[in-house]
């Protein structure tokens, strides 16, 4: 229960806080929202959202793996397409 509780002293707490540590600008809160609907690992406790640091860089590496893999296939595509 310990471990529990040390945990939650982690958490993230609000818009400002969540968009200052996926993007390191406090200002892009709003996005947030949106990253909460893709699936993200954002919920809301208490009428705030919240979420923890370790589960977003794991989300984060996860969108940045996907990312490379997206921009690799569309030009295979192109090629395709224009033959």
């Amino acid at each position: 229960m310990a471990e529990r509780a040390e945990n939650f002293g982690r958490i993230l707490r609000g818009d400002q806080a969540i968009a200052r540590y996926i993007f390191c600008d406090a200002r892009k809160r709003r996005l947030v929202k949106g990253l909460q609907k893709a699936g993200w690992p954002i919920f809301d406790l208490a009428g705030k959202r919240c979420a923890f640091p370790d589960d977003l860089d794991a989300e984060m590496r996860q969108a940045v793996r996907l990312g490379g893999q997206r921009r690799r296939r569309q030009p295979e595509a192109a090629a395709i397409e224009s033959a």
